[in-house]
């Protein structure tokens, strides 16, 4: 099994690792423990003798570590099994297969945020089968192992042609070159670096004026404070701007893309070079291509955003890089993040 995925000869078995359900039971519980320890006794009465205290502390303890590992380890225990013909959702004891030829398989991804800062990711299956929808939580999937479980049951890449020659004529009316103007972002960049420096400055004159023997003693000496505020902002700003520069130096100004491989400005990356290759769905506020190497370094270039545009649409990329690698069945992957 690696990070949740086991390959067993004809199926596969996508699940939570067991390693991370067993860490995860374990912290939980010894956070539960330790508030039942500090919490519990001032709710009880006064006058109890410390005994029957510590019992009752103990079996609040120890019911509240059987309800985390029953919890973890069987209601949100959830197995799926791929296998050819068929899909078995297994969750709580309760099992019940699908038929992968009539059944429609989709993501569901929610980002949860807490005052603006990105908390925790919800991801889940949604299941279409006998015209009922069912939504099948799958708590302690990692990205990697629902990417692959997306592969696998609903593949974004394009079949082998049954006609060569067809498929050689629909992929010569499809783009083979894109552009990519990367201008706002760099605007966005210069203009945190411009911030981060007049923050800066601004500090370094406030302290400058600080020291200025009988400045503290006078009307304008609250004016010392904005030192620390603007130094705080200076920083956070310059950060910013070098996060927005690495950014950048990974937005190639074009993109050609043929059956070989793909170019990006003056770099050739042939696909037997590639173990996989990466791109986020079209309605993601982010689109980003990652290349995933054989020799196990990737790389991950921004192709769209606000700030990011592709022209033709990144829509249409994606689609010529489906056509370009259907003779590599597995190597297109939709990055679900």
């Amino acid at each position: 099994m690696v990070d949740g995925v086991a390959v067993v000869p004809g199926e596969r078995v996508f699940r939570r690792h067991p390693a991370r359900a067993v860490m995860s039971a374990v912290v939980t519980t010894a956070v539960l423990s330790t508030l039942t320890l500090f919490v519990l006794p001032q709710f009880l009465p006064r006058r109890m003798d410390i005994p029957t205290r510590g019992i009752i502390v103990l079996v609040v303890a120890l019911a509240l570590t059987a309800a985390v590992w029953l919890g973890i380890f069987w209601f949100r225990n959830v197995r799926v099994v791929v296998r050819p013909t068929t899909v078995e959702v297994g969750r709580g004891g309760n099992r019940e297969v699908f038929d992968r030829a009539t059944t429609v398989f989709r993501s569901k991804i929610t980002e949860h945020r807490t005052n603006g800062i990105r908390s925790g990711v919800t991801r889940a299956l949604i299941v279409y089968s006998n015209g009922r929808e069912i939504i099948v939580e799958l708590p302690g999937f990692t990205r990697t192992t629902f990417n692959e479980l997306m592969a696998v049951l609903s593949p974004v890449d394009e079949p082998p042609a049954v006609d060569p020659v067809a498929a050689a004529r629909a992929r010569a009316h499809l783009p083979t070159s894109f552009a990519v103007d990367a201008s706002k972002e760099r605007g966005f960049a210069n203009g945190l670096l411009v911030g981060a420096v007049a923050a800066l400055l601004v500090t370094l004159a406030t302290v400058a004026v600080a020291v200025t023997p009988g400045f503290l003693d006078g009307e304008l000496s609250a004016l010392v404070l904005i030192a620390p505020f603007a130094g705080v902002a200076g920083v956070g700003l310059l950060i910013g701007a070098v996060q927005r520069r690495r950014v950048l130096r990974g937005i190639p100004s074009r993109i050609g893309v043929s059956q070989q491989g793909l170019r990006l400005d003056d770099l050739d990356v042939p696909y037997a070079q590639l173990s996989r290759i990466w791109l986020t769905p079209t309605g993601y506020p982010v689109r980003r291509l990652r290349l995933e190497r054989q020799a196990g370094r990737s790389t991950t270039h921004v192709l769209g955003s606000s700030r990011v545009q592709m022209v033709p649409e990144y829509e249409t990329f994606l689609v010529t890089v489906r056509a370009q690698t259907a003779h590599l069945p597995g190597l297109l992957r939709l990055d679900l993040e």
